[in-house]
């Protein structure tokens, strides 16, 4: 059962896909975070539009939903922005966190449905933004902690993300998510359990409670407080009843 909060999204969704229906025209929520994606999964039924997600580029985990009426008659983009931010002086910057971009933002007054996700490459920070924000943030952002910063607007096709990953690897007793999480979070098997339990888990990003759930190759797994990453390969069991799985978190 939804608590308010949720329901109050749900509603949200179903208000916007009304009036781009009865408009004609295509509305866009703010950027949506795992678990507002999943509610939307969930009441999709509920909709009186169809709708599509997209948050700047291919791989982003905050995404905007258009809600789009079924006779449109004009070309439409999403409002979205990618700012790309470099230290003025390269030699003086700090390294910075996502904490610490995220903290600045806040600082500025910038609500968190307005900001996509924060992506670090080389020496500069992108940041996904609705297009209403982007002038104000090019004039106001310009420190990150101690660091001078500046920023300069990209049109999000013009941008090669380059994700970098981690390689890891390991043996689970079975193709279980309960299993998998336990090697991948060094968790023992009934912490894991509990901790999906716990609403912590998205796979390809919809909520997932059941610990018995099987995996699959390219599968992309979020586990909230451990990071994302993306099942690479699942062996077949061994005559130990093991199954070597490789995977690899997005740094």
């Amino acid at each position: 059962m939804m608590d308010k909060t949720d329901y109050s999204i749900v509603r949200r969704f179903i208000d916007l896909s009304r009036q781009a229906d009865t408009k004609g025209i295509v509305l866009f929520s703010d950027f949506l975070n795992m678990n507002e994606i999943n509610l939307l999964e969930q009441n999709k039924s509920d909709l009186c539009s169809s709708y599509s997600l997209f948050g700047g580029y291919e791989y982003a985990e905050r995404q905007m939903v258009a809600f789009q009426p079924d006779a449109l008659y004009y070309n439409w983009e999403y409002p979205i922005v990618c700012i790309k931010y470099s230290p003025v002086n390269l030699k003086f910057s700090e390294e910075l966190t996502h904490r610490d971009v995220l903290g600045a933002l806040m600082h500025l007054g910038i609500e968190r449905g307005l900001i996509g996700d924060i992506i670090f490459q080389n020496q500069e920070i992108l940041i996904f933004c609705q297009e209403k924000i982007s002038s104000f943030l090019l004039q106001e952002l310009i420190k990150i902690k101690h660091t001078q910063v500046i920023g300069k607007i990209f049109n999000s096709k013009d941008l090669q993300i380059e994700l970098s990953f981690k390689d890891a690897q390991g043996n689970i007793s079975s193709n279980r998510l309960d299993a998998f999480v336990a090697q991948s979070c060094k968790l023992s098997r009934a912490k894991a359990a509990e901790y999906i339990l716990g609403e912590n888990v998205f796979i390809n990003g919809k909520l997932l409670t059941n610990h018995n759930a099987k995996l699959s190759p390219e599968d992309i797994v979020s586990l909230r407080g451990y990071g994302k990453l993306i099942i690479r390969e699942i062996g077949s069991t061994t005559r130990k009843g093991r199954i070597w799985v490789s995977y690899q978190w997005y740094q």
